[in-house]
């Protein structure tokens, strides 16, 4: 069976890397499972979407696949995936959070409105969260029994404190000798809330208290003036975008890691990657009691979504020793490994029952 994953976001996306996990185990089952990797970075005003488009297009051109794998229903994968559709492979699309949610007005409205009409070419459906797949059913009845519970799963081989990471862990740990380290990892753009992870880091008194921020994306630069206007410049460490073995290597080597989300609606449908990735590193993690979130309150330390409330929280976590990191990273490997996860998806892909 040839299987092809795309993602509809780009390359420096939470979406694209769970379309590259998604490949990347399913190969080890299908060796002939195929990704193509984004051609660009986000973009200002997603101009980034309608470029791909002919990227994709092109290159799919006479290609034949059995299955069809795409991370996001946006035209520029979904219209150029129908050429391979009409060769009789099967398309499924993966709904990975509540795009429109993010936006307002017309904008929040057209997303909307386009996804719906995408949607329409599938065959079938998958997502990461179920209050999601609830919404789904509701607003498409069709697919009421096709949509696939694909988890949120985490790639234990990169996310692995092993041997091969120590020596580089030390080195980041003696550079910050003297420091507690508090480690942030996100694509930074509308739905990172990192404004009130700074506003939580200005409340904690420690000076020594570091923040270690990774990841790049469309508020970058928005993200380094508001450090430095809130005078926080000496305690914010921005790294940029990284590998994922060097994101999990500063992980390892931080005190605390974070997660926040905000009480907002869009957030009870997103599935937190990076929470499932600290926990299997067996880190101490705070992050803020949102939706699927407080399915892991017991292998974490949970806040409510204000700053002054979070950063009490860090303080906490920073001086409690306990056996949640165990726990956590136990659960993790045991419920949301990719390896497990992808035999399943490929047994379903294969025709069989979700």
């Amino acid at each position: 069976m040839k299987i092809l994953v795309l993602s509809s976001q780009a390359k420096n996306t939470g979406s694209n890397l769970r379309a590259y996990y998604i490949y990347k185990y399913l190969r080890k089952i299908e060796p002939e499972t195929d990704y193509i990797e984004p051609p660009f970075n986000s973009m200002p005003l997603m101009l980034d979407f309608a470029f791909s488009f002919f990227f994709y297009f092109f290159t799919l051109m006479n290609k034949k696949y059995d299955r069809i794998i795409i991370v996001k229903p946006y035209p520029n994968t979904v219209i150029p995936a129908l050429m391979i559709k009409a060769g009789g492979a099967k398309l499924i699309i993966d709904i990975d959070d509540l795009d429109y949610g993010y936006r307002d007005g017309a904008l929040s409205s057209l997303i909307s409105w386009m996804q719906q009409k995408l949607l329409k070419c599938a065959d079938s459906l998958t997502s990461h969260n179920q209050e999601l797949i609830g919404l789904i059913i509701k607003e498409n009845p069709e697919f009421r029994n096709k949509v696939y519970m694909l988890k949120q799963s985490v790639d234990m081989e990169c996310f692995s404190c092993g041997a091969a990471g120590r020596k580089r862990v030390s080195e980041i740990k003696h550079a910050y000798k003297g420091k507690t380290l508090l480690y942030y990892m996100a694509h930074l753009n509308i739905a990172c809330y990192l404004d009130d992870i700074l506003g939580s880091l200005s409340l904690i008194k420690d000076e020594n208290t570091i923040l270690l921020i990774a990841g790049g994306g469309p508020m970058l630069e928005h993200y380094k003036r508001m450090a430095v206007k809130m005078k926080l410049q000496g305690r914010t460490v921005f790294l940029g975008q990284l590998k994922q073995g060097d994101a999990a290597v500063y992980a390892c080597a931080a005190d605390v890691c974070l997660v926040y989300y905000k009480d907002v609606p869009v957030n009870r449908y997103r599935a937190s990657m990076k929470l499932r990735e600290y926990l299997a590193l067996r880190k101490k993690v705070a992050a803020t009691l949102v939706g699927e979130i407080k399915l892991f309150r017991d292998y974490i330390y949970g806040s409510r979504p204000a700053p002054k409330v979070f950063a009490a929280v860090i303080v906490k976590a920073i001086k409690t020793l306990d056996k949640k990191p165990e726990k956590g990273y136990k659960f993790i490997k045991a419920a949301y490994n990719w390896d497990k996860e992808s035999r399943n998806f490929y047994k379903y892909l294969h025709g069989g029952k979700k």
